[in-house]
């Protein structure tokens, strides 16, 4: 049974900084739970495997008008409250159970398309276009501004990982960062933008850079310990299972990377570039979109196609797997639900807009974006909106 979260006080403030914002006040602390969904890809290797289990048919809830565009991973979840970030510069803060919008902030640059890392009662916003700062934790109770610092703008989603975030940049680094009070305890050169959300693992974080290489950086000191080069940018999130790494890249291969050496395992040429972030199907199926408009399940071990899903239109959102369904969006217009173990349709949805983001499964909800809205899907007839 959802803990609905009492309620929630709606206030505005004015900060004595540089900017003044709309902030998000809420009466009763934030308790993430085990099943919580606080980073980009659901933990820090990126699997992007839902913690609990919905399946269709889905009826549509709410929906909210976020009035702006949203990046491709642009959501986070706990405790009965939605985190959005929107391209606008804003996060913001809804009711999982009504729809209802919370609080927003609104100094966030010009471009918040990264998820938002959900820490306790502090929420911690990584964001590009403003020159004075690109990294902030933010105070959910006493609705004010912890710290925030300047990195250079960031389109890679952070994460938090032993009390420290980790995050690369669009001028070529990568930090590690405190997350009590932001001061950096490590930044590692890479020479080139990193639009690629990290995974990690034996204390080891990799990531893909505009110039081709896919990173493996030493947490403890920042050291490079390999780096491994495809032939074209990769901006999409690897993801790591059992030592490998597993990525796709612009050049049109997919990955299979050891983890200890950077030696390739197998690597698939899909004829298509990829933007998509990989999920784990049962342990032991890699599912991942193309921009040819395919969505490709593949072997683990071998890297052998399981199954390909056609769509009308770009992938760019990366799937997400529950029980054995994988959600996804398509820019045809459409929310896909797709059997994993034979890539037969099961649901599909019509939204109004492409679907380039990321879907969210929190407890029995389904949260997808598109355009400038918020969708919530229940798999409880009772929940139809009307």
């Amino acid at each position: 049974m959802i803990k609905k979260y009492k309620y929630y006080l709606i206030t505005l403030f004015t900060a004595a900084m540089i900017y003044s914002c709309a902030g998000v006040n809420i009466s009763q602390r934030i308790e993430p739970g085990p099943n919580d969904w606080i980073m980009a890809g659901g933990g820090i290797t990126q699997q992007n495997v839902a913690y609990d289990i919905v399946n269709p048919p889905l009826y549509l809830k709410w929906t909210y008008d976020c009035d702006a565009g949203m990046g491709y991973v642009p959501m986070s979840a706990a405790d009965a409250v939605v985190f959005v970030n929107t391209l606008q510069g804003e996060m913001h803060s809804i009711d999982v159970v009504t729809g209802g919008k919370i609080g927003h902030i609104s100094f966030l640059g010009k471009d918040a398309s990264t998820t938002p890392v959900i820490d306790g009662n502090n929420v911690i916003i990584a964001y590009a276009g403003d020159n004075n700062y690109s990294l902030a934790s933010y105070d959910l109770i006493q609705s004010d501004i912890t710290w925030r610092v300047n990195l250079g703008y960031i389109q890679a989603s952070p994460l938090l990982y032993e009390n420290f975030i980790y995050a690369g940049t669009l001028n070529g680094k990568f930090y590690k960062v405190d997350k009590k009070n932001g001061t950096t305890v490590w930044e590692a050169n890479v020479y080139s933008p990193v639009h690629s959300t990290p995974s990690i693992s034996n204390n080891r974080a990799v990531f893909g850079t505009d110039d081709g290489y896919i990173h493996c950086i030493n947490l403890i000191d920042g050291t490079n310990l390999w780096k491994y080069k495809t032939e074209s940018s990769v901006v999409s999130a690897p993801m790591i299972k059992d030592e490998y790494v597993y990525v796709g890249s612009y050049d049109s291969n997919y990955y299979c990377i050891k983890l200890d050496s950077g030696n390739t395992k197998w690597k698939v040429n899909m004829r298509t570039k990829i933007a998509s972030g990989s999920s784990l199907f049962n342990n032991n199926a890699v599912v991942f979109g193309g921009i040819d408009g395919n969505l490709y399940s593949l072997d683990a071990a071998s890297g052998k196609v399981n199954w390909v899903f056609p769509t009308k239109g770009v992938i760019t959102s990366t799937p997400l797997t529950s029980g054995n369904n994988i959600y996804f969006t398509s820019f045809d217009w459409n929310a896909y639900c797709v059997n994993g173990n034979d890539g037969k349709m099961l649901w599909k949805y019509e939204i109004e807009g492409k679907g380039k983001t990321s879907p969210l499964i929190w407890k029995n909800f389904l949260f997808i974006a598109a355009d400038k809205s918020i969708y919530c899907f229940s798999n409880n007839p009772n929940d139809e909106k009307k």
